[in-house]
């Protein structure tokens, strides 16, 4: 009797010993994640509070995990071997995954359609825009050949988009004309991923009326022991002499991560496809920090500081070239989480921009040269916000208040040297020192009923604004006060797997926005596609949009189709009409145009992608957009719409998966449809190839070199603004040799 009790104590050991603890945690905040449903083979259960799973392996068994911010996950036996070994299963899809949504992440092993990479060379670019713009369904506003380029997501432009990084930094454009929109100051030496939500969908981060595009940088880690890491890269480019390096070196232990990041960039005229001179000159630093604390177990704060500097930038498209920005970005956060509690954690963040712009046009070649223009201007944008994160066994929910301020101020000095007016300088007061406050409070609920996956969002934003140096005739132009405003945005959307392959989601939204601080305050300056001069509208309605997305995806192994279908029905959408009985500054301009509201427009199209491995080393895969616009008031166009845009590249993997080539096509169809009333010209189609490929030759070095418009075709986009005083379009560069070196020491 004692031989078999020993017997049956060792088979339950055995037994115990044989289930395996993991603990699953988010791969970008490292928080377990609670309450999640997992299914292997016969075994079941939920995930603790801690985020913790036992199982007993079976060999080529995957791991069926469902959870309401992750939907339905498969994890691999191989995937599932390294998470035993080291206790921890990290899941890098979330929430984010269940909304309409691009993701451009990190650099991995697989090129799947929904997932763009976020490479070595990616980061040495000056310009997050341009950065973009190699997604078919962003194109980019471009008024210099190589710096400045502001995004154009379903034909939504401008302030219709809400930019940010890491949770709601950004910056205000200082130059009315936005040489420096807020994607050039992403500094992208230290974006980790960029979540693209496309549609009013997503409000815990702002008003996204046409959608968010959300920068963020690397999740910090930790370690037992001190540890140095770093990594350093420089690029060449032959087409323009381009020159680009980018660097960061920190230190880790385990209660704290530093890192400090610095890029250089410098370029010069370029050729177009005909052999033409494109004044694109430019020159770009960036130096930066990043810190991470643990207070404790739970609790920890980070603070970072960046620095951008431009300077001497061409712009060929306008009137003024950039000498010099000077811009500082803050951001400070603290984020606790809670254990056994219904309240998961609690993060409250702190920052802020702050942009002193210079431009002139000293160094422009005009003749004749009649006067000798400088402007000096400065914006803030700065804010705060804290969200709660609560988690449910079947539903979570996120709820806070932020707040954001952005302030403008400028003055542009023109000094006459022709006619009657010789010698006399005009000063004129650009922005009115203006300034725009937007409270509110926010809500996004997510919750699953019978496999079905809903998300609810709400937003209640106050928008305030006003100016402290209204002038005579911007008054005599706007007899009434800028109005407060209560914009009230909400979205309602659901996510179904109806098979291991196919998923779909549908969504619908609205939002609202109020006037920016160029649509309400500009005083008598061109700043759009015609020369007309512009001036505000202090009281515009609120522009509204909604939204209808449907999205399907169909995934195998080996494929993955991706179809978004969407429509926007838009109401008092901001325009802006000629006013006959206003007189432009200067002589050049035809007349004064003043913003106001359309009563109806609308917008709707399409995204296509399909991803395939041909072999286990071959694959390719296509992406198509298009957006169609009407001002139906006008029954005309609506402006700045990009034409129909299709991208195809075919790709390999080769030796142990350390030579990777890749050839990419581009084709974009004529633009017929124009807005007249906005100076638009149609533009042909065209159509470009490039070749890239890269060589690891260890897991810390890496070789990257390619040839960009490779049949040195001569082309500009629809967006391309035209060269100041001409009809001519700003062509693309022509022909490019490039080569890229990547040193890594993670």
């Amino acid at each position: 009797m004692k031989n078999i009790l020993i017997v049956c104590f060792l088979f339950i050991g055995i037994q115990a010993h044989s289930q395996q603890a993991i603990i699953l945690k988010d791969t970008e905040t490292g928080d377990p994640i609670q309450y999640a449903h997992y299914l292997y083979q016969n075994q079941k259960g939920t995930s603790t509070p801690e985020g913790e799973i036992s199982i007993k392996f079976i060999a080529a068994e995957k791991l069926q995990i469902s959870h309401v911010n992750y939907g339905k996950l498969e994890i691999s036996s191989g995937r599932l071997q390294e998470a035993i070994k080291i206790g921890v299963l990290s899941l890098t899809q979330s929430y984010i995954s269940l909304l309409p949504t691009t993701v451009i992440a990190r650099a991995n092993s697989s090129a799947k359609s929904d997932i763009m990479k976020v490479r070595i060379s990616d980061k040495l670019s000056h310009d997050a825009g341009d950065f973009l713009s190699q997604s078919a369904m962003i194109g980019g506003i471009r008024k210099s050949g190589s710096y400045g380029f502001d995004p154009v997501l379903r034909g939504f432009k401008y302030d219709q988009l809400n930019l940010i990084m890491d949770n709601g930094m950004s910056a205000t454009a200082a130059c009315p004309n936005r040489m420096d929109p807020p994607a050039s100051q992403i500094p992208m030496s230290m974006v980790d991923r960029v979540e693209i939500v496309k549609g009013p969908h997503s409000l815990r981060f702002g008003n996204a009326f046409g959608g968010s595009i959300h920068f963020k940088s690397a999740p910090a880690s930790f370690s037992q022991t001190a540890k140095a890491f770093g990594r350093a890269s420089g690029s060449y480019e032959s087409n323009g002499n381009i020159f680009r390096t980018e660097a960061m070196a920190g230190a880790k232990g385990k209660f704290y991560n530093f890192g400090i990041y610095g890029a250089y960039s410098e370029g010069d005229n370029y050729e177009d496809g005909n052999g033409n001179k494109t004044p694109s000159g430019f020159n770009r630093r960036n130096i930066g920090m990043s810190s991470v604390f643990k207070l404790s177990d739970y609790q920890s704060i980070k603070l970072s500081a960046n620095n951008n500097f431009a300077k001497d930038v061409d712009f060929p498209a306008l009137n003024m070239d950039l000498r010099e920005d000077d811009t500082w970005l803050f951001n400070l956060t603290h984020k606790i989480n809670f254990k056994s509690t219904s309240i998961s954690s609690l993060s409250t963040s702190f920052y802020g921009s702050f942009v002193d712009h210079s431009m002139d046009n000293l160094t422009k070649d005009l003749n004749p040269r009649t006067v000798n223009a400088i402007t000096l201007a400065k914006t803030k944008n700065y804010g705060g916000r804290s969200e709660a994160s609560f988690q449910f066994k079947n539903s979570s929910l996120f709820a806070g208040i932020d707040y954001k301020a952005e302030e403008a101020e400028g003055t542009r000095s023109r000094k006459m040297l022709m006619g009657p007016k010789t010698g006399t300088t005009f000063f004129d007061d650009l922005w009115q020192d203006s300034k725009i406050s937007k409270a509110a409070l926010f809500g996004e609920y997510h919750f699953a009923l019978q496999e079905v996956y809903f998300v609810a969002s709400t937003r209640l934003e106050h928008n305030s604004a006003k100016s402290r140096e209204l002038t005579t005739e911007f008054i005599n132009a706007n007899p009434e006060s800028p109005s407060d405003k209560l914009n009230v945005s909400a979205s309602f959307g659901a996510t179904h797997d109806f098979s291991k392959q196919i998923r779909m989601g549908l969504w619908l939204g609205r939002a609202e926005r109020s006037g920016s601080l160029t649509e309400r305050f500009i005083n008598y300056l061109a700043v759009d596609v015609d020369p007309y001069e512009r001036i505000g509208n202090a009281k515009l309605k609120s522009e509204v949009n909604y939204q209808l997305d449907y999205n399907f995806i169909w995934k195998t192994d080996q494929s993955e189709l991706n179809i978004t279908l969407f429509a926007s029905m838009l109401r008092d959408y901001i325009s802006a009409e000629i006013r006959p009985d206003l007189s432009p500054r200067l002589a050049t301009a035809p007349g004064v145009k003043q913003y106001y509201n359309i009563d109806k427009a609308v917008m709707r199209g399409f995204e296509f992608s399909w991803y395939q491995k041909i072999t286990s080393s071959i694959y390719h895969k296509v992406n198509i957009a298009y957006t169609y616009g009407k001002n139906i008031d006008f029954n005309q166009p609506l402006p700045e719409v990009p034409p129909l845009d299709i991208r195809y590249a075919l790709g390999a993997s080769f030796f142990r998966n350390k030579f990777h080539p890749e050839i990419m096509i581009r084709h974009a169809l004529k633009q017929n449809r124009i807005s007249n009333n906005y100076g638009e010209s149609k533009t042909p189609a065209f159509t470009i190839a490039d070749i890239k490929a890269s060589y690891d030759f260890s897991d810390k070095i890496r070789l990257i070199g390619g040839v960009r418009n490779l049949f040195d075709e001569a082309y500009y986009e629809h967006l391309n603004r035209s060269v100041k005083g001409s009809n001519k379009a700003i062509y693309a560069p022509g022909r490019s040799f490039y080569l890229t070196l990547a040193i890594s020491l993670m």
